[in-house]
């Protein structure tokens, strides 16, 4: 009786169940989506950014605390812990190389080309002039449009701080459509005639 009481006591305790393993994985990615959502936009969304940076610090901690605990009551370290710091280095790179951007604008550019295309590019010396434009295109949301001397602006409706969107600019950008919109933008390249903008002082796509 004794050697098998005292062979249980020294037995390695079960771990926590795969149902909160799961749940805390879920977690871990809608957090991870999140904060790559909120780098997406033309400027960025540093509202949206600043709660899921948090939350991930947050997450991090339990993770950490969680995974001290396990390996003190197991005996055991537990493989499955790794998924949480992959997810993590995971997102660090795709925010480093600017690939959520990249790809929302890549699978939107197609329905922004179907507004431009076959519509005459105004010359310089062109007054600026709206013009009608669906409330979505592609992934993103669009607040209004303007046709401006060499090409076309389009305003984000989800921009933080100041306007931002993008642009079809076949010449490139020039002093003159600063000057038809009574502001000062910035552009960054995106392929082709287009180019995201940005009218305040912070731009997440073009690096700043």
């Amino acid at each position: 009786m004794s050697d098998t009481a005292t062979s249980d006591d020294a037995a390695p305790k079960a771990g926590p169940g795969w149902q909160w393993i799961w749940a805390f994985h879920l977690v871990v990615v809608a957090v991870a989506g999140g904060v790559l959502w909120s780098v997406s936009y033309p400027d960025g969304d540093l509202y949206l950014l600043g709660a899921f940076g948090c939350t991930s610090v947050l997450v991090g901690c339990f993770w950490l605390g969680w995974t001290i605990s396990v390996a003190r009551t197991t005996g055991r370290r537990r493989g499955w812990f790794l998924a949480g710091p992959v997810v993590g280095v995971l997102t660090l790179v795709l925010l480093c190389t600017g690939a959520p951007f990249k790809m929302r604008w890549a699978a939107s550019r197609g329905a922004f080309a179907a507004v431009v295309a076959g519509h005459p590019i105004p010359p310089p010396g062109s007054a600026r002039e709206g013009f009608t434009v669906p409330r979505r295109l592609g992934l993103y949301s669009i607040a209004s449009a303007d046709w401006v001397p060499g090409g076309a602006v389009f305003y984000e409706a989800h921009a933080s701080f100041s306007d931002a969107g993008f642009a079809y600019l076949p010449g490139g950008p020039t002093a003159e459509i600063e000057t038809a919109l009574f502001e000062s933008l910035r552009f960054q390249h995106l392929g082709g005639g287009w180019y995201s903008w940005t009218s305040g002082w912070y731009s997440w796509a073009s690096g700043d």
